[in-house]
């Protein structure tokens, strides 16, 4: 029982401590900004969504450029907005730091370069991904699933569950501050966030450390 309640106390430090980064689509252009970040387990990325073009996200494979990722991933749907910022975000939790690379499937633009990489390696760089998806025939997205829509500045968390397949009522296209949509990732390791780059956020936690270890053994 006292082993329990100690690892139930390191799982919430561990949510407290992660970090988000945000992703904007579309600001300044047909891209991703910041297009690559380092990410650490249990870490949330968030992309916001600029006008005046739609956008989306959407996890791809590295050998497959502007195609959906073949197993897990993420869709956000299409985000419409004729001028500014959408009111609301697209968040996933990071669940794997292996390379996952993203990309906004409206036609033609990851084909000229709106497109981004988690974690990436030697072997698997941006660089490359962006050069192959030139030529790339088309970029159709699958249904939205495996992430969350929120707010803007919500404190909501992606859910953590997972399924085998990605959910007919994921997220929708966020035109609407008041639509949350929540789904679940059929693959765990294929959900993605960053922690550090361009608008990382740390939580503090030098309160809740000692108050939680306290609860814990006094259990």
């Amino acid at each position: 029982m006292y082993h329990s309640h100690l690892v139930a106390a390191a799982a919430l430090i561990a949510q407290a401590t992660a970090a988000t980064i945000r992703i904007d689509a579309g600001q300044g252009g047909w891209k991703f900004s910041p297009s690559s970040a380092k990410a650490a387990k249990g870490d949330i990325l968030e992309f916001h969504f600029n006008g005046p073009t739609a956008h989306d996200v959407v996890a791809g494979d590295f050998n497959s450029p502007c195609k959906p990722a073949t197993t897990g991933g993420f869709y956000s749907g299409i985000f419409r907005e004729s001028s500014g910022e959408n009111a609301n975000v697209f968040r996933v939790t990071v669940n794997s730091t292996d390379p996952t690379f993203f990309y906004c499937s409206i036609q033609g633009h990851c084909q000229n370069g709106m497109s981004g990489v988690i974690n990436p390696s030697s072997d698997q760089t941006l660089a490359t991904y962006q050069s192959n998806s030139q030529s790339a025939s088309s970029s159709a997205p699958p249904a939205p699933f495996g992430g969350q829509v929120v707010g803007a500045g919500s404190s909501s968390s992606p859910s953590d569950t997972t399924s085998s397949s990605p959910s007919s009522t994921a997220a929708s296209a966020g035109n609407s501050p008041s639509t949350t949509g929540t789904t679940t990732n059929p693959s765990p390791s294929a959900s993605v966030t960053g922690k550090g780059g361009a608008g990382t956020l740390k939580v503090s936690v030098a309160g809740l450390l000692g108050g939680v270890i306290l609860a814990a053994l006094m259990i």
